[in-house]
């Protein structure tokens, strides 16, 4: 939650891209943080259009394959499998 809590402070300080960076870490922790996306993406929206909230959001994306590429390359099939099975 850390990395939420710092991820919400940049955004106060209008440091979008930074914070998309942090808040992505955040969800690679625990993805319990992906419960503030939507509210996320309405701000993202809000404070750059449809474009610049897509590029946003392009950050987030590329954070997340930059954690999972040692998982992707080596086990892909059970990394996917395992790594979004919600029915705990």
């Amino acid at each position: 939650m850390c990395l939420l809590y710092a991820a919400l402070l940049l955004f106060s300080y209008n440091k979008w891209a930074r914070g998309c960076l942090l808040y992505s870490l955040a969800v690679a922790v625990k993805m319990n943080i992906l419960l503030f996306a939507p509210g996320l993406a309405l701000l993202l929206l809000q404070a750059h259009g449809l474009v610049g909230a897509a590029l946003h959001i392009l950050i987030c994306a590329i954070v997340q394959l930059i954690v999972a590429y040692p998982f992707l390359y080596h086990h892909p099939v059970p990394y996917l499998v395992k790594a979004f099975e919600l029915n705990r």
